[in-house]
C-alpha cells in the first residue's frame, strides 16, 4: 500500500538472511488505479508467518534507479505459501509505476519478514468497525479475509470511502467476504458517475462524516480501525477521540508524525542544505574564533531545550539539564532507562517499530530539516505537546549506534491553537432561534 523510499544497503546486511527472493507468481487489476501481485518464495519454503494488518518490506531492482526499498501492506490473509500486495500508481511514485507498468509474472523481488503494530485484537468481546479510503482498504481486506478462514463472526462494519468505479477495488469480493462472516458493509462515492446505481455500485453518494459514524456504528463500545490518505485520518481520529472512542480502541495505520493527526499545522518544508564550500568557510571561521566542541558544550549544557540520546536498544545515553527541565526526571534517574519514561503509553509501539526500522536500515524518514511534534510523558504523569528533530550516531562502518534529539515543550502553544480553533468553530456555527 504505502511508498516508503530509502537506501537499502545497511538495512539489508542488519536483516541478514531474513531477506529472501520472491517471484510475483500473478498479477491482477483490482481497479483503475491499484493492482495486485501475488509473491512466492524461490526457495519454496514458506514465507515467514504474518497477521493480518502487517506489511512487509520489498527491495526492487530498477535499472538506472538502482536498487529501491518500499514498504508495502499485505492485502491477503496468511496462507502459507504466499503474499499478496495490492498497490496504488502513485504519479511520482518510482517503484509503483515500476510494478505497475514493468513488473511481470516471473519477476524476482527481495522481500523482508513482515512487521507492524496494525493487527486485529485476539479476542471477539467488542464489535469492530473497519473505516478505510482509497488503497487503505488492502489492511481490511486481509483483516476481513482472516476473520472468514477463522469462522469468527462479530459484530463488524466494513466501511470504504473512494471516488467512483473506476478507482473502487475489492468490491465484491469483501461483498462476498463480508455475507460469510455476516458483517455490514457501506461503500461511500464521492464522484458517482452518472452510470452508477446506488445499491449497486455503491451505498451512499457523498463523503463520510463524523456525525453519520456516530450515528450509524457503536462509538461506545467497538474498536475503530482506520486507514487511508492523512486528510481522512485528520478527519476521522480526532474526531472519533473527542466522540469518546479511548485510545486503546483507535487503531490506525498513518506513515507519519502521530500530532499531524491532531494538529492542522504544517511543517515548512525543509532549507537546501549548505553546499561544500558555505561549510568549509564557516569551519574555517568558526576555528578562528569559538571552536564547534565548545558550541556544541554550550547547547547541551543549555536548559532551553531538551537533548536526549539513547543507544540502539533505546535507552538513554545522554540527559541534558533542558530534558530535565521540560520532563522532570534527574540524570540520575533518567540515564540507563528506556525512552518509554517519556512517552505516552499508547504511543509506544509506533515508537519502538519506527526506532527498530531506522536502526537496521540506517536510515529515518526524518531528520533531514523536518520538525516533528509528538506527546510527550513528564516525571509527574502530565501530557505535554513537543516539536524535536533527530539524528543518527553512526560508527565508522555506518551502523547506526543510537539517535540524539533535541526537543522543545510547546504544549501552550499548541493549547492556544486548539482554543482558538474551537473560538473559530463557535463563531462559524448558525445561531439558535
Amino acid at each position: 500500500m504505502t511508498e516508503n523510499g530509502a537506501k537499502t544497503d545497511s538495512h539489508e546486511r542488519a536483516l541478514g538472511k531474513a531477506v529472501r527472493p520472491f517471484a510475483i507468481e500473478s498479477r491482477r487489476k483490482e481497479s483503475e488505479v491499484i493492482t495486485s501481485f501475488v509473491l512466492r518464495p524461490l526457495d519454496k519454503e514458506p514465507p515467514a508467518p504474518h497477521v493480518a494488518g502487517q506489511h512487509l518490506t520489498l527491495f526492487a531492482d530498477i535499472g538506472a534507479a538502482g536498487r529501491q526499498k518500499r514498504n508495502y501492506t499485505i492485502s491477503s490473509a496468511p496462507n502459507g505459501e504466499t503474499y499478496r500486495i495490492s498497490v496504488k500508481r502513485e504519479p511520482e511514485g518510482r517503484v509503483s509505476t515500476w510494478l505497475h507498468d514493468e513488473a511481470v509474472v516471473g519477476t524476482i523481488l527481495d522481500i523482508a519478514p513482515p512487521a507492524g503494530a496494525f493487527v486485529l485484537p485476539t479476542g471477539d468481546e467488542r464489535p469492530l468497525v473497519l473505516l478505510s479510503a482509497g488503497v487503505g482498504l488492502t489492511p481490511m481486506v486481509a483483516m476481513l479475509e482472516a476473520l472468514a478462514a477463522a469462522n469468527r463472526r462479530l459484530p463488524l462494519q466494513f466501511v470504504h470511502c473512494t471516488q467512483s468505479n473506476a478507482t473502487h477495488a475489492f468490491r465484491e469480493p469483501v461483498r462476498a467476504l463480508a455475507a460469510a462472516v455476516g458483517a455490514e458493509t457501506t461503500f461511500f462515492h464521492t464522484r458517482a458517475g452518472k452510470e452508477e446505481v446506488a445499491g449497486r455500485d455503491f451505498d451512499i453518494a457523498g463523503h463520510l462524516t463524523l456525525d453519520w459514524l456516530q450515528t450509524h456504528s457503536p462509538i461506545a463500545e467497538a474498536d475503530y480501525f482506520l486507514c487511508g490518505p492523512r486528510a481522512f485520518l485528520r478527519s476521522f481520529v480526532p474526531g472519533l477521540a473527542t466522540s469518546g472512542v479511548p485510545a486503546e480502541r483507535l487503531h490506525y495505520e498513518f506513515f507519519g508524525a502521530v500530532e499531524d493527526l491532531f494538529d492542522e499545522s504544517a511543517s515548512a518544508p525543509p532549507s537546501a542544505p549548505p553546499t561544500a564550500p558555505t561549510v568549509a568557510a564557516r569551519r574555517s571561521r568558526a576555528g578562528a574564533g569559538i571552536a564547534r566542541q565548545a558550541i556544541g558544550d554550550a547547547l547541551i549544557d543549555s536548559p532551553a531545550d531538551a537533548v536526549v540520546a539513547s543507544d540502539a536498544e533505546g535507552a538513554i545515553t545522554l540527559w541534558n539539564p533542558g530534558a530535565e527541565r521540560i520532563f522532570g526526571f534527574t540524570e540520575q534517574e533518567a540515564l540507563g532507562s528506556s525512552l518509554d519514561i517519556i512517552i505516552p503509553e499508547p504511543f509506544r509501539a509506533r515508537h519502538w517499530e519506527g526506532y527498530r526500522e531506522t536502526v537496521a536500515s540506517g536510515q529515518s524518514r526524518y531528520g533531514a530539516g523536518d520538525m516533528l511534534s509528538v506527546p510527550g510523558l513528564t516525571r509527574d504523569g502530565r501530557r505535554i505537546s513537543l516539536e524535536f528533530t533527530i539524528a543518527l550516531l553512526k560508527d565508522e562502518a555506518g551502523k547506526v549506534t543510537g539517535m540524539v534529539a533535541v526537543l522543545r515543550d510547546i504544549t501552550p502553544r499548541f493549547e492556544e491553537m486548539k482554543a482558538l480553533k474551537k473560538k473559530v468553530a463557535e463563531l462559524q456555527r448558525p445561531s439558535e432561534g
